[in-house]
């Protein structure tokens, strides 16, 4: 857990300068969706404003609004954070995310495209990677930055290539309740779970490579669940 903002915003983000809630709310649902923010992470208002060009009023009204659809949450005298979850959550959404995922992962065995290999296994070796560059001594916010990276690299091909708008809409709704490199927090720079988290997805890609549509599905599965595990260790910990 950190109290600092991350200094990865995009470029995008710092030339814009004209916001309304609405806009800011889903700017900042995005970043906390992809892991720019980990749970946990207190979030600095002023800093915010400063950055999107706006006064803390709009901010904080936008941070209220991810609240009520429990993104951030807010801790009396402190401010707001991304929300943790409860290990309930976790369990709910896994199940929910299994499903999708390893359904898309089936479709994506029978319908991928080379060019969509390609980026499947240019992630995996981007994984591998951070893995390497970790037994080196590489910094962990390199590792983070690069691991979140590959990982929507990775699921976003797979969603793609499975070719269902549907299952990719309903996957994104999830990231409201449990952002999808949480996993990433839970792992904590483990040489080991990386490893280990690496080498499911690295089946996944070969499965369907194959075209082995029922053992990328239940592969994809298995790497969900084992998330949903490392997760739930965590936040026992953590409470």
């Amino acid at each position: 857990m950190t109290n600092a903002l991350p200094a990865t915003a995009s470029q995008s983000v710092r030339a814009e300068r004209a916001f309304t809630v609405d806009a800011l709310a889903e700017s900042l649902g995005r970043r906390i969706s992809d892991g720019e923010f980990e749970v946990g992470t207190w979030i600095r208002q002023a800093k915010l404003a400063e950055e999107y060009g706006v006064s803390r009023t709009p901010v904080a009204l936008a941070l209220s609004r991810l609240e009520a659809v429990g993104v951030v949450e807010r801790i009396a005298n402190r401010g707001f954070r991304v929300r943790l979850p409860t290990t309930r959550d976790v369990m709910e959404v896994v199940e929910v995310r299994a499903l999708l995922e390893g359904h898309a992962a089936f479709l994506a065995a029978e319908r991928i495209s080379a060019a969509q290999l390609e980026r499947l296994r240019a992630a995996v070796k981007q994984f591998r990677e951070v893995v390497s560059g970790l037994q080196e001594g590489r910094p962990e916010g390199w590792a983070r930055s690069r691991w979140h990276e590959a990982n929507a690299l990775f699921h976003a091909t797979i969603f793609e290539a499975a070719g269902n708008r549907q299952l990719k809409t309903s996957s994104d709704l999830l990231h409201n309740r449990l952002p999808r490199n949480a996993t990433w927090s839970a792992m904590r720079a483990d040489i080991r779970l990386l490893s280990q988290n690496a080498n499911q997805h690295e089946g996944i890609a070969l499965a369907i490579d194959l075209r082995e549509g029922d053992r990328a599905r239940r592969l994809a599965i298995a790497h969900v669940e084992t998330a949903r595990d490392i997760m739930c260790a965590h936040l026992e910990e953590l409470a």
